[in-house]
């Protein structure tokens, strides 16, 4: 089993890391970071500090604001998606990363999303808007 785990800021590098290391002893472990949220120095001390290997691809799909690093998250991650041929997609929380969801259930791939049903009910918070989102897209 191939399964892609979706990455882009660093609390899910932390909150994921112990799950991403039991996937790369249990399956075929793909690590796709969004580049969400990225430093390439910050970052890297976090994979060597929580002693997971660095991701496998990287989409570099900050934009300028949050449409548009939201549309470069939905296109780039279908992209590597279709070229990875995932058999599920791990995703966590609520960030806008966690819309690689979207790409995946469009490609009738399964979604796991970790922290599913989490809940402020106040949508002028863009993260509650992304966890309905995720929430209904998730399998």
């Amino acid at each position: 089993m191939r399964v892609a785990t979706v990455v882009g800021t660093r609390p899910e590098i932390i909150r994921l890391s112990r799950v991403m290391a039991a996937l790369d002893r249990y399956v075929e472990h793909v690590i796709v970071h969004t580049g969400q949220n990225y430093d390439h120095e910050l970052n890297e001390v976090f994979f060597d500090d929580l002693e997971i290997r660095k991701p496998d691809h990287f989409l570099e799909a900050a934009g300028a604001n949050a449409a548009e690093t939201i549309g470069l998250v939905i296109a780039r991650s279908d992209d590597a998606f279709a070229r990875i041929k995932p058999d599920a997609v791990l995703i966590l929380g609520d960030t806008n990363s966690c819309l690689a969801a979207v790409s995946a259930k469009r490609r009738k791939i399964p979604v796991f999303h970790m922290e599913a049903g989490n809940r402020c009910f106040d949508e002028r918070v863009p993260e509650e808007i992304n966890r309905r989102i995720v929430d209904h897209t998730a399998d």
